[in-house]
């Protein structure tokens, strides 16, 4: 049991959340940082294999949540490959706090 953060469930929630994260955003040509409610998505195009910007901007955004005392739930985090190659190879997970991050 926590006694920060805001209470799950309550209309407040999303707005604090979002206040609280205002200063944290990112937007390229082929990665952005989406906020909706209080979940964050990080979107990112990788071309050629080369993922470097959009696991730099995953590491940022863990880096910055545990400087600003917010954690992240690492068991609910999924992460999505859309992959139109006709050969294909399985991407290595994001780790986040020592966990493989699940692809789903």
């Amino acid at each position: 049991m926590s006694n920060t953060g805001a209470p799950q469930g309550t209309v407040l929630s999303p707005f604090l959340f979002t206040t609280y994260t205002a200063d944290f955003q990112y937007h390229s040509e082929t990665c952005h940082l989406q906020k909706y409610s209080d979940d964050t998505v990080i979107v990112g195009c990788v071309e050629n294999g080369q993922e470097d910007e959009y696991r730099d901007l995953v590491e940022s955004f863990v880096r910055w949540s545990r400087e600003n005392l917010l954690q992240l739930n690492v068991t609910k985090t999924k992460g999505m490959v859309v992959d139109f190659r006709k050969s294909k190879s399985p991407p290595s997970p994001v780790c986040i706090s020592g966990k493989d991050v699940e692809i789903v």
